[in-house]
């Protein structure tokens, strides 16, 4: 089951914000392994093409352990250049989990992962 990844920012406007949105999905792939893509909402009747939503990814269900850690350790390093993110899993029942830098901690990290593991591997 696919997770909607929100991303926000009170200090980027909507162009710096899916440039980051752009560059997390391409970490996501390369460094975490997991399979991520730009959000899109269908096309409006008249027009051409879905619409890209500002700073949100779909993420495909992720298996247990590493790939959760190193999905955590993109998300922590995005954090460290920008406190100001904050990110929000959501899944398709409406279950969310919110992350801010505060939650990136390194004493905080084990909490972290017991929040989003089974949100992440498709189980509640």
């Amino acid at each position: 089951m696919p997770i909607l990844l929100s991303i926000s920012a009170t200090d980027l406007d909507d162009e710096s914000l899916q440039e980051l949105t752009r560059r997390l999905s391409q970490d996501l792939r390369d460094e975490a392994g997991i399979e991520a893509s730009f959000a899109e909402q269908p096309a409006i009747p008249g027009t051409k093409g879905d619409l890209v939503t500002i700073g949100q990814i779909l993420i495909a269900a992720v298996s247990a352990g590493g790939p959760i850690v190193a999905l955590v350790n993109v998300l922590k390093a995005y954090v460290q250049r920008k406190p100001s993110l904050k990110f929000e899993f959501e899944t398709r029942d409406g279950d969310k989990v919110k992350i801010t830098a505060d939650d990136l901690r390194a004493d905080d990290m084990e909490k972290l992962l017991q929040r989003i593991n089974p949100m992440i591997k498709g189980t509640k």
